[in-house]
């Protein structure tokens, strides 16, 4: 703790913020891909969707 006074710091212990950043950031990875993943694989069902509505229908089957 002196030395932390010292070094005009709260605490040496860098590493505990370090990880706690590296799981924000896991975690913001992870809810970044599930929203990719979700609008990637619900497109093709809403191109077919919007081209029966308003499109061709004959492209359908």
């Amino acid at each position: 703790r002196e030395q932390a006074k010292k070094m005009n710091v709260d605490s040496l212990r860098s590493n505990q913020n370090a990880a706690a950043e590296s799981a924000e950031i896991r975690i913001a990875k992870a809810a970044l891909t599930v929203c990719f993943l979700f609008v990637a694989s619900w497109t093709p069902y809403g191109v077919m969707a919007l081209i029966g509505a308003f499109g061709d229908q004959r492209l359908l089957t």
